[in-house]
């Protein structure tokens, strides 16, 4: 088995900078292309192996910074990534034994050029951030009875970074390097699902994470579910632990004239979370209805300030309602609908956490005609959200206004291997900022065609 797959996506874009502010005017625009492949091997009834590969490469133009003056018409980025896998899977015992064996390698590339302009005759500025993220994964499925399975493995997972920032200005030169550095961590895991008459679910996981520099940790998870048959009724319910570390960039990232980046006194984030939950089916399955409360306690949660670089906050925490709505009254229609309601607070200080927006709400209605043509419009409304305005000195605290943006797509199907598409994005070209300063799309119109050999 094998598949072949490349996309080419172009966009004049718009200014990085908002262009309701003073002095940008200049659009920024982005450039992707994509390759990607996958070749299976069958080499037995109990073996196989598989090998995924995937590239791009991605041109974005950016500006200096947001608000007033944030314009700068050669300031862009390059990004080359690679992705590689390989896993051998093989069933043994009667397939009572599934054993997967996978190997990856993600190969990162990132260059910015920013040289003098008319508009910055004496300032220039550029730098690089190179990183390889290796990771091997064995994993055993033991299939001890139809209602059974559990899951040991080991994984390890090594990660390399590097980048260098400069350059040159009223100030004079300006230089920062992050040389080469390394980190790995080993996990143990065990999971054991449990299925019952139908009725009762269940998965327990646990998992053992020995870090190079963060030491050791215990993680677990426990997720239950129970389904009443006769109403067509779920209760569901999940609650676990999670360890993060940081990433090299959160730690040894350099630093810019405008402020630090890294930050190598970074704590591993840890939290607690738990939700519960119900799922109601009407209309013989045609139509869902579910209601989610979730809770989520941080400490050390790693966030990013324009000021300060990267930092933990002591103790946070996320609560909220998510409410789900899934119906297909016909075979070629269905919709969604889904709320979310979202509190999210520095608990050290109180205050809500940036850029956590309060209220989510989205609505799709989609429509196929006989598998010809295909339909959808979007709804998307995203709540008020706080946020820093750095343009004032010192910065101040300000909400961003909500907004809702109303999205379409249209398909065609000429043949079986020839589709042309568009999409129309902000139709009623809303003005809005998910950031302070910085632009967003207004309407939009996106066309293609793919071919499928």
């Amino acid at each position: 088995q094998y598949s072949l797959g490349t996309s080419y996506f172009r966009s004049d874009g718009f200014s990085a900078a908002s262009a309701n502010y003073e002095g940008n005017e200049e659009k920024d625009g982005y450039r992707n292309l994509t390759i990607w492949g996958r070749l299976g091997f069958r080499l037995s009834d109990n073996l196989d192996v598989d090998l995924i590969l995937r590239t791009l490469n991605t041109q974005i133009d950016i500006d200096n910074a947001g608000g007033a003056q944030g314009d700068d018409p050669n300031n862009a980025q390059d990004y080359n990534a690679l992705f590689i896998k390989t896993q051998i899977r093989n069933l043994m015992l009667n397939n009572r034994w599934e054993l997967k064996l996978g190997l990856s390698l993600v190969d990162y590339d990132r260059q910015h050029e920013n040289p003098t302009d008319e508009a910055h005759l004496l300032d220039s500025d550029n730098g690089f951030f190179k990183s390889k993220l290796f990771k091997i994964d064995w994993q055993n499925n033991l299939f001890l009875h139809e209602t059974n399975t559990f899951t040991l493995g080991i994984d390890y997972q090594q990660e390399q970074g590097e980048s260098e920032y400069n350059s040159d200005g009223i100030w004079g030169p300006f230089s920062s390097i992050f040389p080469s550095r390394r980190a790995h961590v080993t996990g143990f895991y065990l999971q054991d699902q449990i299925r019952l008459a139908n009725q009762f679910f269940a998965t327990l996981g646990l998992r053992l994470d020995d870090h190079s520099q963060f030491g050791s940790s215990v993680t677990y998870r426990f997720a239950p579910a129970f389904f009443v048959e006769a109403s067509q009724t779920k209760l569901r319910a999940t609650y676990g632990t999670a360890f993060k570390s940081p990433s090299l960039y959160q730690l040894y990232a350099p630093g810019t004239l405008f402020g630090p980046i890294g930050n190598a006194e970074l704590n591993p984030e840890k939290s607690i979370g738990w939700d519960i939950g119900v799922e109601q089916q009407l209309l013989g399955g045609k139509v869902l209805l579910a209601v989610t409360y979730f809770y989520n306690d941080y400490k050390d949660l790693i966030n990013f300030d324009f000021l300060q670089g990267y930092l933990n906050i002591g103790k946070a925490e996320s609560k909220g309602t998510e409410i789900l709505i899934q119906a297909r009254p016909f075979d070629d229609m269905s919709f969604n609908a889904t709320y979310t309601r979202t509190e999210a607070k520095d608990k050290d200080t109180d205050t809500d956490l940036l850029r956590r927006p309060k209220q989510k709400f989205s609505a799709s209605l989609n429509y196929s005609f006989q598998k010809k043509a295909n339909i959808n419009l979007t709804f998307i409304h995203i709540g008020e959200q706080d946020d820093m305005d750095f343009s004032t000195w010192p910065s101040t605290r300000l909400t961003l206004p909500g907004y809702s943006l109303l999205n379409a797509a249209v398909s065609f199907n000429f043949t079986s291997s020839f589709q042309i598409f568009c999409r129309l994005d902000n139709i009623f070209n809303k003005e809005y900022e998910m950031i302070k300063g910085y632009g967003t799309p207004g309407f939009s119109v996106y066309g293609g065609v793919n071919f499928f050999l």
